[in-house]
């Protein structure tokens, strides 16, 4: 019986037919030559790149906001003011200022709410600062909020920090202009009330240095009378208003003798309508004389 060689032989590999293929080289060949692995680093190069793993990132971050805001606004209805200003800190954290800017006003608002119902000046304050942190800064309804729930709790001194803090504009110049405004308004005051002292003396005032205790000489004694409180508050109301504007002075102390005099004749050559209310009554003195009768 005869067999065809072609018929006994097996067929040659695939591989065995030529060292390359396309797009792929063997691991003998990627290990024994130089331009082979070059090869394979520019197939590398050539993939595309993993888009799902940056969107996958992105949509996580969003996630994470809206379920943020979620959070807040049921710690803001229970109301849980100290969780809830716990989370505004843990944003700030995680996602910086920005993620505090994402809040909208009314979020904002059921923060400040929830603290107010609570009572809670602590929480109030932390999340006034938090707030503040946000690039754009805090509204202006959103800060007399603030203010509002500062003067509920009994924290007037807050509440004016406030809205001071947000009047004041920044930068060191307009500080120091407004130093140098209210030196110069301070000389003017005391300048008022040397002349008012001129004009009164003319109009028949003599200073009653009974009023003064200590151990000094007479024209001490007048020149520490004519600097009282009253009277320096007095002259920078007139150097403050227009005239004929009337003037309210509060005083924690009992009007001297010699004061409710001098006020009396400064009332008359200024033409004003002057009210003094010290610890004891109201002093309405107008045109040289006074409400009281004299009896202070």
């Amino acid at each position: 019986m005869l067999i065809s060689p072609m018929l006994a032989a097996p067929p040659p590999p695939a591989a065995a037919a030529s060292p390359r293929c396309r797009g792929f080289l063997p691991a003998a060949a990627a290990t024994g030559s130089r331009r082979h692995r070059g090869g394979c680093r520019l197939l590398r190069r050539s993939a595309p790149p993993r888009v799902g793993a940056v969107t996958s990132t992105v949509r996580t971050r969003r996630e994470e906001g809206r379920l943020d805001r979620d959070e807040l606004r049921r710690l803001c209805q229970e109301p849980n003011p100290e969780a809830a200003v716990n989370l505004l800190d843990e944003m700030l954290v995680r996602g910086g200022a920005g993620a505090l800017a994402d809040l909208a006003p009314e979020e904002q608002a059921a923060v400040l709410q929830a603290c107010g119902e609570a009572r809670s000046l602590a929480s109030l304050r932390r999340a006034h600062r938090l707030l503040s942190k946000s690039p754009p800064g805090i509204a202006t309804p959103i800060l007399h909020m603030i203010a509002t729930l500062y003067c509920k709790l009994g924290a007037r001194g807050d509440a004016r920090r406030a809205l001071e803090g947000a009047s004041r504009p920044q930068g060191k110049d307009h500080e120091q202009e407004q130093e140098h405004g209210d030196e110069a308004k301070r000389r003017e005051a005391y300048e008022k009330v040397r002349e008012l002292h001129e004009e009164i003396r003319a109009a028949g005032y003599v200073p009653d240095t009974r009023y003064v205790l200590h151990d000094i000489d007479e024209d001490a004694k007048a020149r520490a009378l004519m600097y009282h409180s009253e009277r320096l508050a007095i002259a920078f109301g007139l150097v403050s208003t227009p005239p004929g504007t009337p003037l309210r002075v509060i005083k924690n102390l009992r009007i001297c003798g010699d004061c409710h005099n001098a006020v009396k004749l400064i009332a008359k050559v200024t033409g004003r309508e002057i009210v003094v209310r010290d610890n004891k009554r109201f002093h309405h003195f107008k045109d040289g004389a006074c409400s009281c009768g004299d009896y202070w």
